[in-house]
């Protein structure tokens, strides 16, 4: 059994989701501000799954990060950088390019943040905060997209967070920046490039980094210093999530780059889909009367008939999305895959897997086999969870149409249509919590 970087947990959740040794194996991968936090997790993990990788960071921890990895049999390669300095980043990508001659895999990691009121925030700190979070992402786009675009092949990843959080409006902003980067190269290069561009938000992680910000952000907000870090806002964790657990979640956006193209990404999703993530089976508190009951339209179908007709629904959406110009599509993705935390092809892929799940339960319960009906119900509420989601997308959905289509029966249509689906998803929600009490 692996121990690679010491986390033996953290590399059995990446056999768990599919990802194998070899999944980067002769890959070039550019992680900046790799001697800390979720770039260094991240750089231990794609050394695991086979990539070279180049360790871009201001620090001497970055030679630590290398030194870790080749005792673990990995490939390293830590490249003292000052992602503020055009000079430090021109040198970099001259010397990567001589000595590998691409990059296949870079990640914008590296990150600054500068607490306190806008009022007192330097101009130095709005400077830095550029150069660092998005000037820096910029430049090294402009040096490595060329050859991936040559070679249809490449992966461009920008970490994200929250905008518009008070007392870090340099880092919010530059942020907010990126992201907007990110979805205007992704729009650029369309779908058929061969080069994945998309946004990662990784919530709130374990790092020096958000422990350090906590001491000066946690009486700004009027909390203490416990009380701020160990904030619910993670799916499927109490407080921060460890930084490993996010790597592992990002890597596997990585290798899947291509269903995330122009989209924001998160760890949750992959990990939650690999049964890593522990979600409560109901929502305390939180349902609402349209979810507790199912649909006249629908009250007559079997879970197995509203899962097959969940399938005919996400096939229609993807065919609806498929038809809308190259604009208007990467926009319809981007917002779907927000709403619901998968991308549609995902949510083509989930639907299958439950039902398969319902026969696989459906014959355990023939076969008194308990244990294995225990062990599949044990994966519906990941399920609901997302379906809830899927069913608040549709009913969103019926507010939006409402301000693009002016025709008053193309709109009465579209409205029925999208009542059906919440209906059918939020039926299904009901019959599989059924399903789990019984």
């Amino acid at each position: 059994m692996s121990t690679f970087g010491g986390f033996k947990m953290g590399y059995e959740k990446l056999k768990s989701m599919d990802l194998s040794r070899d999944e980067f194996s002769g890959k070039v991968a550019l992680i900046t501000g790799a001697g800390r936090g979720i770039g260094k997790e991240l750089a231990k993990v794609l050394a695991w799954l086979g990539a070279k990788v180049i360790i871009a960071e201001i620090s001497e921890s970055g030679a630590e990060v290398e030194e870790e990895i080749h005792s673990k049999g990995g490939t390293a390669f830590y490249f003292q950088t000052d992602v503020s300095d055009k000079k430090s980043i021109r040198k970099l990508a001259e010397r990567i390019l001589k000595e590998f001659g691409k990059v296949d895999i870079l990640v914008n990691n590296a990150t600054i943040v500068k607490t306190g009121s806008i009022l007192d925030t330097s101009h130095e700190d709005w400077d830095e905060s550029w150069k660092v979070n998005v000037q820096a992402a910029v430049l090294l786009v402009k040096a490595f997209l060329p050859s991936m675009v040559k070679r249809k092949d490449g992966v461009i990843v920008m970490m994200t967070s929250e905008e518009g959080m008070p007392y870090v409006a340099p880092y919010s902003a530059s942020k907010a920046a990126l992201n907007s980067f990110g979805l205007s190269l992704a729009t650029e290069l369309g779908e058929d490039s061969g080069v994945s561009v998309f946004i990662f938000a990784p919530g709130m992680v374990d790092t020096p980094g958000i422990r350090n910000a906590a001491q000066e952000l946690a009486p700004l907000y009027g909390m203490a210093y416990d009380e701020f870090i160990n904030q619910s806002v993670n799916p499927g964790y109490n407080g921060l999530m460890p930084a490993e657990d996010c790597a592992a979640g990002l890597a596997y956006c990585i290798a899947y780059a291509k269903d995330y193209h122009g989209q924001m990404a998160d760890p949750f999703g992959p990990l939650a889909k690999a049964g890593l993530l522990i979600f409560p089976t109901q929502a305390e508190g939180k349902h609402t009367n349209n979810i507790l009951h199912r649909d006249e339209a629908v009250s007559e179908k079997t879970a197995f008939e509203l899962v097959e007709e969940l399938k005919k629904i996400m096939e229609d959406v993807e065919r609806e999305t498929n038809e809308l110009n190259r604009f208007a599509r990467m926009w319809v993705r981007r917002i779907f895959r927000q709403r619901t935390g998968m991308s549609i092809k995902e949510w083509l892929g989930a639907v299958e897997e439950l039902i398969s799940g319902l026969q696989e339960l459906e014959t355990a319960i023939r076969a008194n086999n308990d244990t294995k009906a225990e062990q599949i119900r044990a994966k519906l509420p990941w399920m609901i969870t997302y379906l809830e989601k899927l069913a608040d997308n549709f009913k969103q959905n019926m507010k939006d149409v409402e301000g693009f289509i002016k025709d008053p029966e193309a709109l009465a249509k579209a409205l029925e249509t999208l009542a059906y689906r919440e209906n059918v998803t939020r039926s299904l929600i009901v019959m599989l919590r059924e399903e789990m009490e019984a």
